[in-house]
């Protein structure tokens, strides 16, 4: 498997900035047997934070379909669907509400951390107290634009309207778009409401907004026609390094301004990392959590894994969960100036 390292940079820095310690507790065997105790015959959830049509949903078909043959006890595992808030429902569910045996795992939104940040008064967790399983691909967020729209291109948004369909203002589609007229000055008419990308997409197909801005590899997976048609037009990405087969699209962050409007669009982009990983809510059993840790690493080398994601066009590019610990302490402890200008340049109140 040839991993693409286009985080590897992004991920030592923010490792740099907060130690951590790699669990071992999977190693000794009475824990291992108490894993398999646990899921022998049982059936594990995997909450997810969007709808069963979007990019999240054919992740999680991918794992959970693989992770049983790695997991002690081989447990069933299945994806339940809880869309709404751009992920902050599901986040709020997994932190007060699901189960704290070890039956329910949860894929919440990569910017959940971010949410939390800016708008604490809307969130019911703390994402200090999830926990990564691991990242099965990083993302880069990318906008997509019909073809047929008055802009077809980043610098067509300065002097004309487009209408961007959100997941939800919480999201990294609503902060980011918000973020973007207000930092950089464009024209970007927003519309919330769809619990799924797979939706938005298909009001783009229909003429009712113009376009959408979601991860690039949940583009790749649920648009290869319309991408290879030309119907859907990539426009900029989000990140801190192009995506490994997007050298040419420009990053947003290359557009600021000055290095003050440049922080702001960084922040921004802090859930790239987080791409589509699997999670365990506040709570989570230490000792399942290594387990799945384990299997986990295991499932992300399997032939079989690898193949079948080829065939279904989902791309694999793994990295621990352990990884994610410091960036999530990294992100909430950002200064408060600059939430605050933040939150202003994004609308957030």
């Amino acid at each position: 498997m040839k991993s693409r390292q286009s985080y590897s940079a992004f991920r030592t820095a923010f490792a740099a900035a907060a130690a951590f310690t790699l669990s071992t507790t999977a190693s000794a065997p009475a824990v291992a047997d108490k894993a398999e105790d646990f899921f022998k015959g049982r059936t594990v959830t995997v909450v997810v934070g969007f709808g069963p049509g979007g990019g999240y949903a054919n992740y999680c078909r991918q794992i959970t379909q693989f992770l049983t043959e790695h997991t002690p006890g081989k447990p069933n595992f299945i994806c339940q669907y809880m869309p709404g808030g751009g992920g902050v429902k599901a986040a709020n569910y997994l932190a007060n509400v699901a189960p704290r045996d070890g039956s329910v795992l949860s894929m919440i939104s990569d910017y959940a951390a971010l949410a939390q940040l800016l708008s604490p008064q809307k969130v019911k967790y703390d994402i200090r107290q999830f926990k990564w399983v691991g990242v099965m691909v990083p993302a880069n967020p990318v906008m997509m634009v019909r073809k047929g729209a008055k802009a077809q291109t980043f610098v067509d948004i300065y002097k004309n309207e487009m209408v961007v369909g959100l997941v939800g203002m919480l999201a990294q589609d609503g902060i980011n778009t918000r973020l973007i007229n207000s930092v950089l000055g464009t024209k970007m008419k927003l519309v919330a409401g769809y619990n799924a990308t797979a939706k938005i997409a298909l009001a783009m197909e229909t003429g009712e907004v113009d376009a959408s801005l979601s991860s690039w590899v949940s583009w790749k997976t649920r648009a290869q026609t319309q991408l290879k048609s030309g119907s859907f037009i990539p426009m900029f990405q989000i990140g801190f390094k192009k995506a490994w087969d997007l050298p040419n699209l420009p990053l947003i962050r290359d557009y600021a301004r000055n290095e003050d409007d440049r922080a702001l669009l960084d922040l921004g982009a802090g859930s790239a990392p987080f791409g589509r990983s699997l999670s365990v809510p506040p709570g989570y059993p230490p000792h399942l959590l290594a387990a799945l840790r384990k299997a986990f690493n295991a499932t992300v080398k399997d032939t079989a894994f690898l193949d079948a994601a080829k065939a279904r066009n989902i791309e694999i590019d793994p990295s621990p969960g352990e990884e994610l610990e410091p960036i999530v302490t990294k992100i909430m402890s950002t200064s408060p100036a600059l939430v605050q200008r933040f939150r202003e340049a994004a609308g957030i109140k």
